[in-house]
């Protein structure tokens, strides 16, 4: 195995377990014949074996909610929108934790205006072309405003200031959901 190859998925559990039986790093590397570069070129992707290496148990409940809080922080470093990254994350919680941990929106903050010249900017317009694209998506059978949101490019928030301020955008959604449940 050269250097920088990645450990084997075995590995990786083997090395886990011996970190969280409190093995030293490299103890357990060298008892189980690891490189430390492999180690570090398997963390760069493996958020449990980054967990395990941080000290912490990788299974336990808690690092769940930490691991959506990281990979959110890690979509808008990218550019991504914040309604796109809670869509791809499969989660809504992320607005929810904004208001209830001011740290997380100061670091969300931090991030997104880090990212502005790289893609997401801190808004995006409700042009009239995101518009009939967000109108298109919440058509659809099943659809959700989250979604229909996100596919349109725009936070979940915009449309509903703008639901607020244009009766005719509020009766257009309107028709939009009745025709999604037809």
């Amino acid at each position: 195995m050269t250097d920088t190859a990645r450990l084997t998925a075995r590995q990786t559990n083997r090395l886990i377990t011996a970190l969280r039986h409190g093995q030293a790093l490299d103890l357990a590397a060298a008892d189980l014949g690891l490189s430390l570069p492999s180690v570090w070129a398997t963390a760069r992707t493996n958020t449990r074996l980054t967990i395990a290496l941080a000290g912490r148990d990788p299974d336990a409940p808690q690092e769940h909610s930490r691991t959506l809080r990281a990979d959110f922080l890690r979509l808008l470093a990218l550019g991504v929108p914040p309604s796109r990254a809670e869509l791809i994350l499969g989660s809504t919680s992320f607005s929810g934790w904004r208001g209830d941990d001011p740290a997380f929106a100061q670091a969300c903050d931090a991030v997104s205006n880090s990212a502005a010249p790289y893609g997401h900017t801190g808004q995006i317009r409700l042009t009239p072309a995101r518009v009939a694209r967000f109108l298109e998506a919440l058509g659809k059978p099943k659809a959700t405003l989250v979604a229909a949101a996100a596919a349109a490019g725009v936070t979940p928030a915009a449309i509903y200031q703008r639901r607020r301020r244009d009766e005719a955008f509020a009766k257009a959604m309107d028709e939009a959901r009745a025709m999604a449940r037809s």
